[in-house]
This record gives structure tokens, C-alpha cells and sequence, in this order.
């Protein structure tokens, strides 16, 4: 068992699992991923949207790519879809536990069905998909795993309290992941995004008033999915080798973290 985690890093031709990979940032992730040569587990519930990203990805130069209709929510689904990905292509070297789903509601309006989907989905998904690949990557000795925090999880937010309990949850997830599995070689950190160009914020608005939140943004501009990519792809990286345990605000200054 190794002792400390070595300058190691995903490869081309290696696997990495994406989740929420139908649209926004997951489809993003997966096309930085592919662009750089690896082969793609792509997890969602949307089998039209997590096709067409696993097209785009083989054009884009995946390694390979493979599709699972995964609710990250149901233990049994996730236990399908890891099985399918060791059987294939045998341990993943990443896992980026990005889907996730919102509540606009106020806490007196949230039913204990949606604040107990919340959960399930954006809390217990990160930990059942990091369970189903963590036996795989310890006795392989090597791996890292990104899950997808937010913003929310620091400062709270109106409407928004079922959604920034969540991802508070991810935080102490990956902070705990990190330390347990640190001795394995596993290396485990967190993104907290803030405003990007995807669906999730676009549900509730138009494009326009979307793009003119960047007004109120150190950096005057929302994020687009390659701007998270991007950084999905260093944490998987060998020149993040000395990292685990963090969480990464990438939302151009307009949370900064202490």
C-alpha cells in the first residue's frame, strides 16, 4: 500500500467516469476529457442528451467512450453501471461526480420528497459513485475523484437552502474522502462553480439576462462549461499531484474563498 501519493495523474487512453454527463458542465467536462485522450464513462438519466455527448466525444478524439443511464440517487443503478465500466475497461484512474439537481423553493415550500431527492441525488450520489469505484482504485493504488460543490455551500442563499445544504455536505464529503483514501493514493478534491452558461440557471430565466449577471462579476463575464473543464482536467492531472482535501471556487471572483 502506498504511503504517499506519488506525481501521478490521468493518461491518455486512461478511463474517467463522468456523471450529469447529458448537458452543460458534465458534456463539457467529458469533451475536455476526450479532447485529451481518454476514454469516457459518460452516467446520466437523459438517454438522448448522454448519446449525443458520447457522439461528440468520439469526434472530438476519445480514446472510447461508453454510455450508462445511471440515477447517481439509486444504489442499484450505480452498482450496474460501475460493473459495466470495470468490466470493459477495467479501473477507472477519474471519477467526477458532477450531477446535480436544484430547488428555487423556499424551505416552507420544499416537501420532504423533494428536500429527500436533493439529497439523494447531489449528497448520497457523490458518495454511492465514489464507493462503487473505491475498492477498484485501491487495490489499484491511484485515482482521483472531483466532486462538484458550489458557491452556495459558503454563503447560502434565499430559495436556495435545500440546495446549499447539499453542497455544504459535498464539502465535508470530500474533505473526509480525501484523508481516508489519501494512504491509497486516491486523491479526492471539489469545485464550487458560480454562474455558468447551462441549463440548470437557464431554467429560470432567458440567455440575455443570464449573460448580464457577469455585470456584478469581478471578472465581468458568467463561466462557460470549458471554463470548469478545464479545471476538472488539472485535478486529474499529474500537476496536481500535491492536492487533495480542497475546494476550488472557479467563479470569476465572485465568491472568493478564506
Amino acid at each position: 500500500m502506498p504511503q504517499i501519493i506519488e506525481r501521478d495523474g490521468l493518461k491518455k487512453g486512461e478511463a474517467a467516469v463522468i456523471t450529469g454527463a447529458a448537458q452543460g458542465l458534465g458534456r463539457g467536462i467529458a469533451l475536455r476529457l476526450a479532447e485529451d485522450g481518454a476514454k469516457v464513462a459518460l452516467w446520466d438519466v437523459q438517454k438522448d442528451g448522454v448519446e449525443e455527448t458520447a457522439a461528440l466525444c468520439r469526434e472530438a478524439g476519445a480514446a472510447d467512450s461508453m454510455t450508462c443511464l445511471v440515477d447517481v440517487g439509486d444504489e442499484t443503478a450505480v452498482k450496474a453501471g460501475a460493473e459495466a465500466v470495470l468490466e470493459a475497461w477495467g479501473t477507472p484512474y477519474g471519477l467526477v461526480n458532477n450531477a446535480g439537481i436544484f430547488s428555487r423553493l423556499t424551505v416552507l415550500e420544499t416537501d420532504f420528497e423533494t428536500w429527500d431527492r436533493m439529497l439523494r441525488v447531489n449528497v448520497t450520489g457523490c458518495f454511492l459513485c465514489s464507493k462503487a469505484f473505491g475498492p477498484a482504485m485501491i487495490e489499484a493504488g491511484r485515482g482521483a475523484i472531483v466532486n462538484f460543490s458550489s458557491g452556495r455551500a459558503l454563503s447560502g442563499a434565499a430559495r436556495a437552502v435545500s440546495y446549499g445544504t447539499t453542497k455544504g455536505g459535498v464539502l465535508a464529503f470530500t474533505k473526509g474522502l480525501a484523508m481516508e483514501w489519501a494512504p491509497y493514493g486516491i486523491r479526492v478534491n471539489a469545485i464550487m462553480p458560480g454562474v455558468a452558461e447551462t441549463a440548470m440557471p437557464l431554467a429560470a430565466t432567458n440567455i440575455e439576462e443570464l449573460r448580464s449577471r457577469g455585470s456584478r462579476i469581478p471578472l465581468g463575464r458568467i463561466a462557460q462549461p470549458e471554463y470548469l473543464a478545464a479545471v476538472v482536467a488539472f485535478l486529474l492531472s499529474r500537476d496536481s499531484a500535491y492536492m487533495t482535501g480542497q475546494a476550488l471556487g472557479v467563479n470569476g471572483g465572485a465568491l472568493t474563498v478564506p
